[in-house]
């Protein structure tokens, strides 16, 4: 079993949080598609140095949609290539959020299922946090994906946890605060046993 850690946009924490599981349990990171020039792999390794980190399938130069990236590069994606590989006991990171496209037909919701993965939705505590979680959480019930729960960066009052706990059916498994030392943060934190036992 993996956990597939996707978020409601772009730049929400979910390489944080892909981080603090692998570091906290000990299993391995995996961004099958990586794009942009800031890789989201060498900050795993800044935060869990000894996490064993699978290499992408795709690094992509511009930091834009897997799609429109791949178009840039002269790039062809193929799934076949995104789903070859057996993996068990890994954090996935996807990119952007859960529908972004990887090619015509293809999106990022896709992958949870083939990928055997529950999946984790990271949101930044910000205006419109309700509503992003509340589509994102839709669109993976619309699929059939199995939803672990929530994690949210930054600041957040209780009863807007509350508030988005009762739309979306969903729990806040975490919650990530704004810190000035992160990693000691992360590793002061536990990871939650709904998390935990995933990969038992």
């Amino acid at each position: 079993m993996n956990i597939f850690v996707t978020g409601t946009g772009t730049d929400v924490g979910k390489t944080t949080v892909a981080a603090w599981i692998c570091q906290q349990v000990g299993v391995a990171y995996w961004k099958p598609i990586q794009t942009g020039n800031m890789w989201d792999s060498e900050t795993v390794k800044i935060l869990s140095p000894d996490t064993k980190i699978i290499e992408e399938v795709y690094r992509l130069n511009a930091p834009l949609s897997p799609y429109d990236a791949a178009k840039i590069d002269n790039i062809f994606i193929d799934e076949k290539l995104l789903i070859k590989r057996w993996i068990d006991n890994t954090v996935i990171e996807g990119a952007g959020g859960i529908l972004v496209p990887i090619k015509i037909g293809f999106h990022m919701v896709d992958l949870p299922k083939l990928y055997n993965a529950k999946t984790i939705v990271v949101a930044r505590s910000k205006l419109g946090v309700i509503n992003h979680i509340l589509m994102t959480i839709e669109t993976l019930k619309i699929r059939n994906i199995d939803i672990l729960g929530i994690v949210i960066n930054g600041q957040m009052e209780e009863n807007i946890k509350q508030t988005i706990e009762l739309f979306s059916g969903s729990k806040i498994l975490a919650h990530i605060p704004h810190s000035n030392d992160l990693n000691g943060m992360l590793r002061s934190m536990r990871v939650p046993s709904e998390i935990r036992k995933v990969f038992r």
